[in-house]
């Protein structure tokens, strides 16, 4: 699409190695702009219009959230915020401050391509079920997994969902909730003492062993071999 009709984002992070990888992400169909610090995002909401602001919780020194207001006074974009697993307080924060969505971190393109169709397209995904089943799976890791029953709740077919959920996110349902709780156990070693049974519940994982095997298969090591790779705190 020429840049004449795409929407123009802006992506505050002061991360280089996210900030380019969500501008070439999200180049192809927007025009994407950056900045590191709320100086320079504040001058980019000056100077272009920008549609959406998808912004880090964590800036360095400076609170992203912080920013929002100042945003606001500049600009009616719509706010997005990245917060960090494990930072269920930024995310109580982000509502409070009210953004317009939050996605986790590490972020799932699928999950931000669907999180700002919905905010900029009219009749986009506002009522599409499978972002509803996502900020529900987000909302409850640690809840039994029902799939049906989910369906039965958004007002769909179990298959329809599927089918909805995969489009947007590029996976099902269970697929996605298996991997946001196993982030949420990789969270939990680094930051906590807890053992791995521990982990285990905290993170939804009603059986050990099959959360370990889960784990091996997508970090390529177990939790206890992960935990003793990390650096020694000082």
């Amino acid at each position: 699409m020429p840049p004449a009709f795409r929407p123009h984002l802006l992506v505050v992070d002061d991360e280089a190695p996210i900030r380019e990888a969500l501008a070439t992400a999200l180049g192809v169909d927007y025009v994407v702009h950056t900045a590191t610090t709320g100086k320079e995002a504040c001058a980019v909401l000056r100077a272009h219009p920008i549609a959406a602001i998808i912004l880090d919780a964590v800036l360095g020194e400076e609170h992203g959230l912080n920013l929002v207001e100042q945003f606001r006074a500049l600009s009616s974009a719509k706010i997005l915020v990245l917060t960090g697993y494990g930072t269920e307080e930024l995310a109580i924060r982000a509502i409070r401050e009210r953004v317009d969505d939050y996605l986790k971190k590490p972020v799932d393109l699928h999950a931000l391509h669907a999180a700002l169709e919905e905010l900029l397209v009219p009749g986009g995904w506002g009522a599409n079920p499978a972002v509803r089943a996502r900020r529900y799976l987000d909302e409850h890791l640690a809840k039994p997994f029902r799939a049906r029953a989910l369906a039965r709740q958004l007002g769909v077919s179990e298959g329809h969902l599927r089918r909805l959920f995969r489009h947007a996110y590029g996976k099902t349902p269970r697929q996605y909730l298996a991997e946001a709780r196993l982030r949420r156990a990789q969270e939990l070693l680094r930051s906590t003492g807890l053992g791995v049974d521990r982990i285990a519940r905290e993170a939804g994982w009603t059986s050990v062993p099959t959360f370990i095997r889960y784990f091996r298969r997508f970090y390529r090591m177990t939790p206890s071999r992960f935990r003793a790779s990390l650096p020694t705190k000082t």
